[in-house]
Order: structure tokens, then C-alpha cells, then sequence
């Protein structure tokens, strides 16, 4: 009788357990939508050994385009947190898809879960929808199942898409200012010249002296902004959405990528970026426990540098040869130095994990410092560029003027 009881009284936590990590997942109480606890059949694919952090909050707003990093990162933790306390994975699947915010994820998780019940393997079912689920997600996901410590391997994808995020909202919040400091200086330049501009020249119309050739040159620029604005403005959107689509194609991104990273403009910026992600992914990936040679073609398929991406596989191709991963970026050169010496001593003395964590964190800190010069540098840059044009435009308008003036 008390062995009973005390069976009842696991059941009944288990149960409340999942009730509130469900309840934190809908924001709901109730029993019409309770799920039951059975423990899974312990398969690689069910059930992991590492612990998982709490569930995020659901504060990322929908959006009709691709998920954000921080929108994945998100499903992964709560994905993680439900496989720890015993939900099966089609229940779990099912469940997120019915409290994923984002409807592209919602849908990808739903056909997900559709392929979980056709048979197939989690990494095989979410490749359905590879653009979704980025290589970096179905290749961890893939060895989680294989290694058995799929909890723990989504925790470790929740933090490498989170580190990922945070260098991308320091590149932009960097941008944000110079680019809007921009399209407002040059939305006023082009209001002074359709506008204001020629009010003067029909001023200057009755003169009969010839005008000044800076005078010259500004109201016929004003004539052809005002006669070709509409097919300027198309022009500039098409050439930017062009840009775009190239720059998603093998050649455009082999040209971009090498444009970003040998131009001085951009070279170190990119380089260190490059730097950083590559060794907080490799540095996480190792460190839950999967092969160098693994982590290094996970790594290169998520790089967004395909020159960077094409010298890691190059790099994974000699070290499943057997030569050591430090000998084989040296050769590619597509890291600094002092990057490769702590590879170097990261691999003679068995903390390379740790190590490629080190040097990420060397690299946020150099990238913050970067962004942060760069922002100080454009600012005094832009005003000065922008002072001149107005200057230069105000003389040009001026001066038949005070010419006048002066003859008067």
C-alpha cells in the first residue's frame, strides 16, 4: 500500500511538472489541454543527459518574413526544456507548434511534427524545410540524435544562434545612425534642389549676362532631378534589389564575400566577425562533444563568407587526414596569427574547446571596439560631406546675386 502511494505521488509531480512548463508555454490553466507525462523510450532521439535553461518569453513580435536567430534560439530552449521533463518529441513538436509566435517557424515546426509520424528521424523531418532550419540546426540536431544528448545539443544551438545575434545587433545598431544621418541629409538636399532651386532660376532667367558656371551646373541638375526624380528613385530600388538577388547566387556571393574581406574598408571589420563566429561555433560544438571534423563542416556551412567557408572545408579535409586543425588554418590564411598559435596550444594541451571560447571572446570585444570606432569616425565624416555639398550648392545659387548687387 505505501509502495503505491508513493508511485501515485511521482505520477502526480511528474504530472504538475509538465502542466507548468506547459502553462509557461500558453499562458493558460486548465485540464481540457493538460498532456500527460509518460516517460519516452530512452533512444538518442527522445531524450538527452545535458540540463536545459528556462524557457525564454515569447517577446519576439510575428513577422511574414524568415525567423530571426533569436526566434530559433528560442524554439531550441523550449524544444530542450520539453524532452527534459519526459514530453515525447511529437508532443513536444506539436505542442511549439501551437505556441510558436512566428508563422513560417509555426508552419515548419507543424511539418516537422508531420514528418516525425511518417516515420522519419528529427534532423530528416525538419530538413523539409531547409530554409528555415539553417545546416548549423539539422547537423547538430542530427548528431544530438545520433550521440544520444539531443537536450543538450539544442541548449548548445539556443547559444550559438544567441551569440550569433548579438554581433549582428552590434553591426546594425553601429549602421543605424550613419545610414539614417544619411537618407535624411540627402532627402533635404534633394528638396532644396526640385524646390527651391528653381524659384532662383527663374530669377535668373531675365539676366543678360551669362551665369557663373557652378551656377550653371546646379539648376541644370535641378531641370533633371525635377524631370527624372520617379525614374531615379526606380532606378535606385532596382539596383539595390538586384544587388540583393545576385548577392544570393554562388558567383555574387564569391564576390561580395571576396570584396568584403580584401577591400581595407571593410577587410578588418569582416575578418574579425569572420573570427568570431567561427570560434564561438567550433568552440560550442566541441564542447558538447562532437568530432573536430564534424564541427568544422558544420561551421563552413553556416558561414555567410563563402571564402571563409570554402578554407574551413579545406581545413576539415586535412584534419580528417590527420593533420592538425592549427597547421591546416595557417595554410588557408584566412585568420590572424596570434588566432592559429592559440588553436596551436588549444590542441597540445587538450582544451580546445576552451580555447576557441577565449578567442570568441577576444573577438566580441574587438568587434565592439571596431563598430564603435567606425561609428566615431563616420559621424564628424558625414556632417563634413554634408556641410560642403550645402555650402557648395548655397555659394552656386548666391553668387549672380551679389554680382548683381554689386553692379547695382
Amino acid at each position: 500500500m505505501g509502495k503505491r502511494e508513493q508511485q501515485t505521488g511521482q505520477s502526480e509531480k511528474g504530472e504538475q511538472k509538465a502542466s507548468s512548463i506547459q502553462q509557461a508555454l500558453s499562458g493558460k490553466v486548465g485540464g481540457e489541454e493538460r498532456l500527460e507525462r509518460p516517460r519516452p523510450t530512452v533512444t538518442p532521439t527522445e531524450i538527452g543527459t545535458a540540463p536545459a535553461d528556462e524557457l525564454a518569453p515569447q517577446g519576439v513580435l510575428p513577422s511574414l518574413f524568415q525567423p530571426s536567430l533569436l526566434d530559433l534560439a528560442m524554439f531550441c530552449r523550449q524544444f530542450a526544456m520539453l524532452i527534459e521533463v519526459g514530453f515525447p518529441v511529437l508532443k513536444a513538436l506539436q505542442l511549439l507548434a501551437k505556441r510558436t509566435a512566428h508563422p513560417k517557424l509555426r508552419r515548419a515546426v507543424e511539418d516537422a511534427a508531420q514528418g516525425i509520424e511518417e516515420g522519419d528521424t528529427i534532423h530528416q523531418s525538419m530538413n523539409r524545410n531547409a530554409d528555415v532550419f539553417s545546416p548549423l540546426v539539422i547537423n547538430i540536431i542530427r548528431i544530438g540524435e545520433m550521440g544520444g544528448i539531443l537536450e543538450g545539443s539544442l541548449v548548445r544551438l539556443a547559444e550559438i544562434m544567441e551569440a550569433k545575434a548579438r554581433i549582428k545587433r552590434k553591426i546594425v545598431s553601429a549602421s543605424m545612425y550613419p545610414a539614417v544621418a544619411l537618407i535624411v541629409a540627402v532627402g533635404v538636399i534633394m528638396v532644396v534642389m526640385v524646390k527651391a532651386i528653381p524659384a532662383f532660376a527663374e530669377v535668373y532667367k531675365d539676366l543678360d549676362k551669362s551665369l557663373p558656371v557652378e551656377t550653371q551646373f546646379v539648376i541644370d541638375l535641378s531641370h533633371f532631378l525635377q524631370a527624372t526624380w520617379w525614374f531615379l528613385v526606380i532606378l535606385l530600388v532596382s539596383v539595390i534589389v538586384g544587388l540583393k538577388l545576385w548577392a544570393r547566387t554562388p558567383s555574387g556571393a564569391r564576390v561580395f564575400s571576396w570584396l568584403a574581406l580584401k577591400l581595407w574598408v571593410f577587410r578588418d571589420i569582416t575578418q574579425k566577425i569572420a573570427v568570431a563566429r567561427t570560434t564561438r561555433t567550433l568552440g560550442e560544438l566541441v564542447l558538447a562533444g562532437i568530432p573536430l571534423t564534424e564541427s568544422l563542416s558544420i561551421a563552413a556551412d553556416t558561414n555567410e563568407n563563402v571564402l571563409v567557408a570554402d578554407a574551413l572545408h579545406d581545413v576539415q579535409n586535412h584534419v580528417a587526414e590527420g593533420e592538425r586543425m592549427a597547421e591546416s588554418l595557417a595554410e588557408a590564411g584566412v585568420f590572424p596569427a596570434m588566432v592559429v598559435d592559440m588553436i596551436s596550444i588549444g590542441e597540445e594541451t587538450g582544451t580546445l574547446d576552451r580555447m576557441l571560447s577565449k578567442v570568441a571572446d577576444i573577438y566580441d570585444a574587438e568587434v565592439d571596439s571596431v563598430l564603435n570606432g567606425l561609428a566615431s569616425i563616420i559621424e564628424p565624416l558625414l556632417i563634413v560631406f554634408m556641410g560642403g555639398v550645402v555650402i557648395f550648392i548655397a555659394l552656386a545659387v548666391m553668387q549672380p546675386y551679389f554680382s548683381l548687387v554689386q553692379a547695382v
